[in-house]
């Protein structure tokens, strides 16, 4: 019987042996489990990764579309309230009765006002009269528009300011402008962030350039265009912003040094204020309408993308679609316009790099000189940002200006 029992616990002990795990096949389990334990923690962090850089990349989008929208419907509201003027001749009359006669001779346009559009810095055409293009990369843009934005009227005869009622003024004509600035957030961000010691940032910003309609620089005596009597020549062109807040003769680093503060009010508002972050260039191209022509070069207008209503022109008065004052006190039919993007990731980059800063710089201010090149030099700036790793988008529209009256 002893012998029967041994040989059952036997038995039994040999089945449960067969059961159990051995020591090798333990550990060959326990190194399957952290390896794939290792590959589902790297895929959901590169998953979270990629959402926090797509979300980031779709935020720093969503910024420059709202200003790309902004600007181009501010930008399409652009006036010259243009009129004639008549060109008259002056005679003396003969005998007894001693008088002059005035004779019109001829009928020209003439405005006060002024659109100007090109590169911002560099050559006589530039914009600004100072400054470099590592600061001001690309193109900028001014003009007048009736906007009917107002600030507050002087202040009443007890010493409290009076807010203008703006019912009625809507379209009270305002000066603005855009163009990319580089620079810190020193002027204008929170002040606890100095205090807590928070670094700068440094970023290509679009600035806007927007006094109010009580301070529209283009009326001021220091800034108004003044014409000869053939009205061919101006004097005081584009002064009205370069340096319309600083009447000592400062140029754009006036405007630089004028952008809104964390101390302005309402009755102290200043002239520039960044709109966007991160908007690499702005290229600026005035245009013909193909409608109703077979026009090929419709950028004939403005070939090195500069356009100054004061002015002549590039074009000949013996172009067909021209008269003697060629494009003089016109606007242009259509302006494309486009601007360059970079996601978050990539200006925190540049803001960092001093060699990438200037590379950028490069890519953007050796090209866009000529208007037949459009195409062919934006491809070649969308190479260049991809091989520096640079994730970009490009904003373009072609607006069309409602004044614009084309005549001869």
């Amino acid at each position: 019987m002893n012998s029967h029992l041994q040989k059952i616990t036997s038995s039994e002990r040999n089945r449960l042996g067969r059961g159990a795990f051995t020591l090798v096949e333990l550990m060959v389990s326990v190194s399957i489990l952290v390896i794939l334990m290792l590959v589902v923690s790297s895929f959901v962090n590169l998953v979270q990764r990629t959402w926090v850089r797509t979300n980031s990349n779709i935020s720093q989008f969503r910024e420059a579309r709202l200003a790309f929208d902004a600007m181009t419907r501010t930008i399409s509201q652009s006036t010259l309230n243009t009129y004639w003027q008549s060109a008259q001749s002056i005679s003396r009359q003969q005998g007894n009765n001693m008088g002059t006669i005035l004779k019109g001779t001829s009928y020209r346009r003439q405005s006060e006002l002024q659109f100007s559009c090109g590169p911002t810095v560099g050559g006589a055409t530039a914009l600004f009269s100072t400054g470099t293009a590592a600061n001001y990369p690309g193109h900028g843009v001014f003009f007048q528009a009736p906007l009917g934005v107002t600030g507050l009227i002087s202040p009443a005869a007890g010493g409290s300011a009076v807010i203008a009622d703006t019912q009625n003024m809507v379209n009270l004509l305002c000066g603005r402008g855009f163009f990319v600035a580089w620079g810190d957030d020193a002027s204008f961000r929170p002040q606890f962030l100095n205090t807590r010691n928070v670094p700068k940032r440094t970023r290509f910003r679009l600035m806007e350039f927007s006094p109010t309609a009580e301070k529209n620089p283009i009326y001021s005596d220091d800034y108004r265009l003044t014409y000869s009597e053939d009205g061919r020549t101006v004097e005081n062109s584009r002064l009205w912003f370069r340096n319309a807040t600083d009447s000592s003769g400062g140029t754009s680093a006036a405007i630089q040094q004028n952008t809104t503060s964390q101390n302005e009010d309402a009755s102290n508002r200043e002239f520039t204020r960044p709109i966007a972050e991160n908007i690499l260039a702005l290229v600026i191209s005035p245009r013909l309408a193909k409608v109703g022509r077979n026009e090929t070069q419709t950028y004939k207008i403005a070939p090195d993308y500069s356009f100054d209503s004061s002015s002549l022109g590039a074009v000949g008065a013996g172009d067909d679609d021209f008269g003697p004052q060629g494009t003089q006190h016109l606007l242009p039919p259509l302006l494309q316009v486009t601007m360059v993007a970079l996601d978050s990731r990539g200006g925190e980059r540049i803001s960092f790099d001093a060699q990438l800063q200037s590379q950028v710089v490069q890519m953007v201010t050796s090209r866009f000189s000529s208007a037949a090149r459009y195409a062919a030099d934006l491809q070649a700036l969308e190479s260049d940002l991809i091989q520096k790793r640079l994730a970009y988008r490009v904003f373009t529209s072609s607006i069309s200006l409602r004044q614009s009256r084309w005549s001869k």
